[in-house]
């Protein structure tokens, strides 16, 4: 990606070319927290206003969450659209624990909670002697999203990451001539409003990792949830999602996957209603055929042939 500086910082680089410089880490978790890491000596805090900066002031740690550090970012010019590709490692101290969450750093990596987080990398130039002063402005060195994890162990984990041009690798077109429905339930294609299908629920005492037992009876009959997303609200578990494998005759949810940790008696937790992408469950379920996206009556493969 082409790097982002503004002008009185080049300014000042072209007649001060020694100068401390640090790397400032953003990075976008699933539970609606950020990640702010430098890997500086110290703290660095950026004020709003600064430029090249066009956030409210904000603190980066040095040592809250680990030493965090990059790799080369890799960089061409050319006509084609190959993404840029950069290493970040963490090497978290003993006891730092994943923000938002009662769990360490490595663990929440090595479930995921990582996967597909938005990244921007940014680098701040410091006067020799005046470590913090950030007058001059901030460069945006890479922008993209973690695609993966090489490495982990039990001390730090290594993510490969790459910037946006990245989600361009997928196939073309990307609709596909399929019966079932292509859209995200109540996405902006769908148009149904996600408020109108969600549910707030409370977990009963016999709530497990795997099943959710709601403390008062949902009031949708058996299946309504099924395929659907529940999402905590309170809790060790709060942020994070899971999908709804089976809403059985019994009222309670069965997960695709356990939550990382078991919910405890009183965790509330957000249900929206299930759909398996059919034109009956469109019509029957959703009265919403208008805005039904797949194409029902298309010839099985053996009938187009």
């Amino acid at each position: 990606m082409k790097r982002l500086m503004p002008a009185s910082l080049i300014t000042y680089l072209q007649s001060n070319p020694n100068c401390t410089r640090a790397d400032l880490f953003t990075i976008t978790l699933p539970n609606g927290e950020y990640l702010l890491a430098t890997d500086g000596q110290f703290d660095i805090t950026i004020p709003s206003g600064t430029p090249g900066w066009n956030g409210a002031t904000t603190t980066y740690s040095a040592g809250l969450w680990g030493n965090w550090s990059r790799g080369s970012i890799t960089s061409e010019a050319s006509f084609g659209l190959g993404s840029n590709t950069m290493d970040l490692t963490c090497v978290p101290q003993q006891g730092t624990l994943y923000p938002g969450l009662p769990t360490g750093l490595l663990h929440a990596a090595l479930n995921g909670l990582f996967d597909a987080c938005a990244i921007t990398v940014n680098t701040v130039y410091m006067p020799t002697g005046e470590y913090g002063n950030v007058s001059y402005g901030v460069e945006t060195k890479f922008a993209g999203q973690i695609t993966s994890i090489g490495d982990i162990s039990r001390t730090s984990v290594k993510f490969t990451c790459a910037d946006y041009l990245y989600l361009l690798n997928i196939k073309v077109p990307s609709r596909i001539i399929q019966s079932n429905c292509p859209w995200g339930f109540a996405d902006v294609n769908c148009s149904l409003a996600a408020a109108s299908y969600t549910v707030t629920v409370t977990a009963a005492g016999t709530t497990t990792g795997w099943t959710l037992v709601p403390e008062t009876a949902l009031s949708e009959p058996a299946g309504y949830y099924t395929q659907g997303v529940v999402k905590c609200i309170t809790g060790a578990n709060n942020g994070l999602s899971q999908c709804v494998k089976l809403h059985g005759p019994n009222g309670n949810l069965e997960l695709m996957y356990p939550w990382l940790f078991t919910p405890a008696p009183g965790d509330t937790f957000t249900v929206i209603a299930g759909c398996d992408k059919s034109v009956t469950t469109c019509t029957q379920k959703f009265n919403n055929l208008t805005h039904f996206g797949g194409m029902p009556f298309v010839p099985p493969p053996q009938t187009a042939i």
